[in-house]
């Protein structure tokens, strides 16, 4: 007997569920395979919109379910359901609920718990998904623009930018991203705005003043409200007179993410790309350590899946991960040295055969008049 995947969770934190149903589903109910047949379990709040816009094949209406069964829960009608179509065995992924799963072994059934996500195939794209993930990175872009265009207008003062009379925060220009996307139907929440050293945290949202001659780490990833698809893109500024140091260091991040997207096509082992990209940092001599307590140098993967959820498989890492055609990845070397400041450049690219295709666009010009 095959096994029937089953998922109890929310669609707009659960990627694989938002993928089964193709619907926003705020609050957690059932969705599972009958037979080949997609299905759920859905309360009578929901069930009108989610005929409409749902991919399911077949939907049950909460409370004709219960009174039909005889049940006090949406979990045991489930199990009356699976049991009267003689279904006894489930699949489940990584992150489904430890309670429901001992529930549902109490009551016979067998519960195989899978590693990473219910549905491998999620990461190959469908044209449709890679142009969602281009307009969300058009809406990066478009945050990319105000920045710079902030930095231009802001002046020099004691060390300091100031912008409108006022100095410059990090947090201004978060929330001027953050207002930009959702005009056009995105939410660019935790967006990276760091400079000096905030910014040789890579996953430092950045807070306070920015100082000027500072490197300036801006990773903007907005989430479509339409579909939930991801753009994911980063680029570095500075407003002022680099040093030299801070020219050699931004100028090689940009050439060994070009290094990289020359590397990633159909077939390739995502480790080879990051381990190609870390022999360069090395023959230029940035060397990666740990420095009283504190990684610096080159401290993170490559990249990333990209898609329904801003971090996915494939990888660009360490482990082992062979590249397929239709899969959306990052490509975001960064170097972070607190005495020069940290940068990361990352664009997004279509794995094909013989190469891979970007999927976003911004310039490189990173030092600001």
């Amino acid at each position: 007997m095959e096994r029937e995947k089953l998922m109890y969770s929310d669609s707009r934190s659960d990627a694989d569920l938002l993928w089964f149903s193709g619907v926003w589903i705020h609050d957690p109910f059932f969705a599972f395979t009958l037979k080949g047949k997609k299905c759920a379990i859905v309360s009578p709040l929901e069930i009108g919109r989610v005929r409409r816009k749902s991919l399911f094949d077949h939907i049950f209406d909460s409370s004709i379910l219960r009174k039909k069964f005889r049940s006090n829960s949406d979990m045991e009608s489930l199990i009356k359901l699976f049991k009267r179509e003689k279904i006894s065995k489930l699949t489940v992924g990584e992150k489904f609920p430890v309670g429901v799963a001992d529930s549902l072994r109490e009551s016979g059934f067998d519960v195989e718990a899978v590693s990473g996500g219910l549905f491998p195939g999620r990461s190959r794209k469908t044209p449709k998904e890679v142009s969602e993930i281009k307009f969300a990175n058009t809406v990066a872009s478009a945050g990319f623009f105000l920045i710079e265009e902030t930095l231009r207008e802001s002046k020099i003062s004691g060390g300091i930018l100031e912008w409108r009379g006022k100095p410059l925060t990090s947090e201004i220009l978060r929330l001027k991203v953050e207002t930009e996307s959702l005009s056009f139907g995105a939410d660019a929440l935790d967006t990276i705005v760091a400079s000096g050293v905030q910014a040789c945290d890579p996953h430092e949202v950045g807070g306070g003043v920015i100082k000027a001659n500072s490197l300036i780490v801006a990773d903007i990833f907005p989430r479509l409200r339409r579909s939930g698809y991801f753009g994911d893109m980063t680029r570095t500024f500075l407003k002022g007179s680099p040093s030299k140091k801070q020219v050699v260091l931004v100028e090689t991040v940009i050439e060994a993410q070009s290094l990289a997207i020359s590397k990633i096509s159909d077939g390739v082992n995502g480790a080879d790309v990051h381990g190609e990209v870390c022999e360069f940092f090395k023959s230029r001599g940035y060397d990666t350590s740990l420095r009283k307590g504190k990684w610096t140098g080159y401290i993170h993967s490559t990249g990333h899946g990209l898609g329904l959820e801003v971090h996915e498989e494939p990888r660009l890492g360490k482990s082992d991960c062979v590249l397929r055609s239709g899969e959306v990845v990052t490509v975001e070397p960064g170097l972070y040295y607190p005495n020069i400041g940290g940068c990361r450049i990352e664009d997004n690219v279509l794995v094909k055969k013989g190469g891979c295709s970007l999927l976003s666009d911004y310039h490189y010009n990173w030092v600001v008049d």
